[in-house]
């Protein structure tokens, strides 16, 4: 594990008209020494005004890493500021509040962690230079000049680099052999799966796994949605999805649903991905769960706020609708009967009208069974070579001894008078001598 420092790179003020930033480089890095920036509010009334840090350093991560954890801190004083709780530092996506918690700034320099965040680090990463830290500047009163002190601000991120392994097969043309994953990160567990164990040997990094291979093993995956297309649907940000990528138990977040406006009627599909499912499997289950609410009391015909799980065009299983205006998880077991080609063109769609509703997260699990046969490396830690071999077969002799065609389990010959035991044997076998 490793930890990276991202810092800002720029502010924003919500009025240049009564707030001023002097020594504006000194506020983002340097929350280590006494160094700062003095942010001054000069308004004649207790008006709040914020001044915004943004610009993290996002692109400062090694591509591919895993996030384990992640912190924001501030560190700043003030003097004549409001010091009311409501006006403690928040973090923002633009001028929208993001969900934390945080201790208000005093007239002492102090260093505020950031505590339950809503949004999850794909989101912040999203946001880029419009995800920053908001700290009130509102005077105490009108007769004092208010100062915010920042001194700095920072995200301590923690995060692994992945050791990536390879899965290499060789084999026969005739025996169909799929891994599930050629290039897999250490620790996870690869499946390697074969038609037919009939007449071939299988070896795992030279270990004869042969006798390893099950045959018939049930798998299960679950996907969130991968792309999501508008019917019917006003335009503009407030009408559109954003729950693609995300499950039904990533936390609440604002940013991360789609609204119907008051006069529009119509649905959003979202699309799954189930091409990792091997073909011709069996569809033993489908559960869907879907996070949302309703943004109006009223059900009827009108106020419309639909669940339906389709593939391509035709419904799979019953809708059901949100009933409830808080936000809550819907789990869809009735979903019919589905084939392995049904799930190709899964989906699922949500019909809304006047403030219709609200979706922030789809999970999509599949349990399915292989006819085939299945072996699995757990916990890769190396590289894996798997060989896959028609194994040679030693066709029997037979010879008729008293009428009665038996297998001879030794052949012997005469040489020189002597009966000795003949140990090569060859017989013409579709025209060939083997």
């Amino acid at each position: 594990m490793a930890t990276i420092r991202l810092t800002p790179s720029t502010h924003y003020l919500s009025s240049t008209n009564y707030l001023s930033v002097s020594d504006a480089s000194n506020m983002y890095d340097n929350t280590d020494n006494e160094t700062y920036a003095t942010v001054t509010n000069s308004q004649t009334g207790t008006t709040s005004y914020y001044i915004y840090l943004r610009g993290f350093n996002f692109s400062s991560l090694p591509a591919g890493v895993i996030i384990n954890s992640f912190t924001v801190k501030l560190k700043a004083r003030e003097s004549g500021i409001s010091t009311n709780s409501s006006y403690a530092p928040k973090l923002c996506h633009g001028t929208s509040q993001i969900t934390s918690t945080c201790s208000e700034i005093s007239s002492t320099a102090s260093v505020h962690t950031f505590t339950g965040v809503s949004a999850d680090w794909e989101d912040i990463v999203g946001y880029g230079s419009d995800f920053g830290i908001r700290i009130n500047c509102r005077r105490s009163n009108r007769n004092t000049t208010g100062h915010m002190y920042i001194y700095g601000a920072e995200i301590l991120v923690d995060y692994t680099v992945p050791v990536y392994h390879n899965i290499t097969i060789t084999n026969d043309t005739s025996v169909n052999v799929v891994a599930s994953s050629t290039n897999t990160i250490e620790g996870s567990n690869v499946t390697i799966s074969t038609d037919t164990l009939n007449g071939i040997t299988v070896k795992d990094n030279n270990v004869d796994v042969t006798s390893q291979f099950v045959q018939g093993i049930s798998d299960s995956v679950s996907k969130a949605p991968e792309s999501q297309t508008n019917s019917g649907l006003q335009s503009g940000s407030n009408y559109a999805a954003y729950a693609v990528g995300k499950t039904a138990e990533d936390p609440y977040s604002s940013t991360n649903n789609m609204y119907a406006s008051q006069s529009s009627t119509g649905h959003v599909d979202y699309a799954f991905d189930f091409s990792s499912i091997p073909s011709g499997a069996s569809i033993l289950s489908v559960q869907v769960k879907v996070n949302g609410h309703r943004e109006n009391s009223t059900i009827d015909s009108t106020h419309v706020a639909n669940i339906q799980l389709m593939s391509g065009s035709v419904n799979k299983g019953s809708d059901q609708d949100f009933t409830s205006t808080s936000n809550s998880t819907i789990t869809i077991s009735d979903v019919g009967t589905w084939t392995r080609n049904e799930l190709q063109d899964a989906k699922l769609r949500f019909t809304v009208g006047y403030y219709g509703g609200l979706v922030c997260g789809i999970t999509w699990s599949v349990t399915y069974e292989i006819d085939g046969y299945m072996y699995t490396i757990t916990n890769v830690t190396e590289d894996h070579t798997i060989v896959v071999s028609t194994a040679t077969q030693a066709l029997p002799i037979r010879v008729k001894m008293n009428n009665v065609w038996v297998t001879a389990s030794k052949l012997f010959v005469k040489q020189n008078n002597v009966w000795v035991q003949y140990l090569m044997i060859k017989v013409k076998d579709n025209g060939s001598w083997n």
